[in-house]
């Protein structure tokens, strides 16, 4: 007997406007297309192999650090190229580590903070 993982949620007060930073940034394609568009109340992303996040309406702001996050690796660019595009893309940059430990941290428009790996 076991689980298997349907989708993550991340809460959002807009969940189009950050499923759109998403999309951007991780290139990922809209699953449920006659639900994704300004004003609905949860809006899919699935990635190429299939994983899916679900960007869900809630009626509050984040108010404290993420307990999760992702991790995010580049794929045939760099850290900082990520990062300088993450950044042109609306992200903030959170906490820069990249001198030290190798990764930004980096927070979406909605505050949710993620990591830029080396």
């Amino acid at each position: 007997m076991s689980l298997r993982l349907s989708h993550t949620t991340w809460d959002a007060l807009d969940p189009y406007a950050v499923a759109e930073f998403w999309r951007h940034l991780l290139g990922w394609d809209i699953q449920e297309p006659a639900c994704y568009e300004p004003g609905s109340d949860e809006c899919y992303l699935v990635s190429p192999d299939g994983y899916t996040v679900l960007f869900l309406k809630v009626p509050d702001a984040k108010k404290v650090k993420n307990r999760a996050h992702m991790d995010l690796v580049p794929e045939n660019s760099t850290r900082d190229e990520q990062v300088a595009r993450a950044l042109e893309l609306g992200a903030e940059l959170v906490d820069d580590r990249r001198h030290d430990l190798g990764w930004a941290v980096l927070a979406d428009p909605e505050s949710n903070e993620f990591c830029i790996l080396k």
